[in-house]
Formats: structure tokens, C-alpha cells, sequence
């Protein structure tokens, strides 16, 4: 590969992250606590605990509290506001800028306290779990997590986050206690 090549794959690299990099400026957190939802879907999710996420609807906020009582069927988080907008060049239409513009992959990461959750499956311990997620900028979506199972009820402190790429823009504590 010619120095020249290499020079332009560089600078394609640089033009790329420095779009997706643009586009959001920061999360700001609009509501937290504990919620109830409808279960509608799961989709595989090989970095948590159990493999899968759920999608979920009709999103309720019960109580705005960072304490959560440690029993299955709760479910804790938060609400957020991605704050960004596509840059110039994704809106005049270039191909390569207008993949991450308007949608980001977001890392969302949960830190579980010790001992960890230990899967009786499997008998993995899992103290971060890690799936992603494509939200739109200016979406207001929720990051939660739910005691699906009496395994994964830990108590300690929870911490969400939610990572662009290895900038991490939000990140919420939950004392789960019995």
C-alpha cells in the first residue's frame, strides 16, 4: 500500500469519527426511578447476564427515586434526551457522513455490585453487562433494567451508563435495597 493510500485511509478515518463525534453533544437525563412497562419483544444480547434484551412500550414512570427495593419484577432507570444534530455534511447528503448522523450506536453498560449475578444455567457471574442500542438524536428514550429473574436481584449500588464509543456521556446510581 502506497504512502499515499495510507494518508487517505487515514484522513477518511479522521472525517468519519469526527462526524459521528459531532453529532452528539451530550445526554441529559429527564426523568429517573422506577417504572412499569409492557414487555413486547426480546432481541440477543451475548454481553448481559441472561443473552437477550427486552424491547419494551408503554413506559410509565411509578416513582422518581434512586432507591429500589430488591425483588423481582422491579424495574429501575431513566429517561433521556440525546442532545446533537446532524452536521452539514450529512445533511447535503454525503453517504459516509449520513450513516451515523440522524441514528447512534450507543453502549449501554450496567455495573452490578458484588457479588455479581451468577446465572444457574450457565454458572457465569456477571458484575458489567454490555448490549447496544441505535437511537435516533433528539429521541427521548429509556435505559432501564429489570429484576426478570430472583438471581439477578443484587443489592448495592446499580450504576446505568451509556457510552459513545469510548466517551461516556451519562451515568445514573440506584441503591438497590432490601
Amino acid at each position: 500500500m502506497t504512502v499515499r493510500a495510507i494518508l487517505a485511509i487515514g484522513l477518511l478515518m479522521t472525517f468519519v469519527s469526527g462526524v459521528h463525534a459531532q453529532a452528539i453533544q451530550r445526554i441529559d437525563i429527564t426523568e429517573y426511578g422506577i417504572y412499569k412497562t409492557q414487555a413486547e419483544s426480546f432481541s440477543a444480547a451475548p454481553g448481559t447476564a441472561t443473552g437477550k434484551v427486552e424491547e419494551v412500550s408503554d413506559i410509565q414512570l411509578i416513582e422518581a427515586t434512586t432507591t429500589v427495593p430488591a425483588r423481582a419484577g422491579v424495574e429501575f432507570g431513566f429517561r433521556y434526551k440525546i442532545v446533537g444534530q446532524p452536521n452539514a455534511a450529512a445533511q447535503s447528503g454525503a453517504t459516509i457522513a449520513r450513516q451515523g448522523a440522524a441514528t447512534v450506536n450507543l453502549k449501554n453498560v450496567t455495573h452490578i455490585p458484588a457479588p455479581g449475578m451468577r446465572n444457574p444455567q450457565t454458572q457465569n457471574v456477571t458484575m458489567t453487562s454490555v448490549f447496544y442500542q441505535d437511537v435516533k438524536i433528539g429521541a427521548e428514550p429509556v435505559r432501564l433494567f429489570r429484576f426478570t429473574e430472583p438471581w439477578e436481584v443484587v443489592p448495592g449500588i446499580w450504576t446505568l451508563e451509556i457510552w459513545d464509543g469510548d466517551r461516556k456521556l451519562v451515568s445514573q446510581s440506584f441503591l438497590v435495597k432490601k
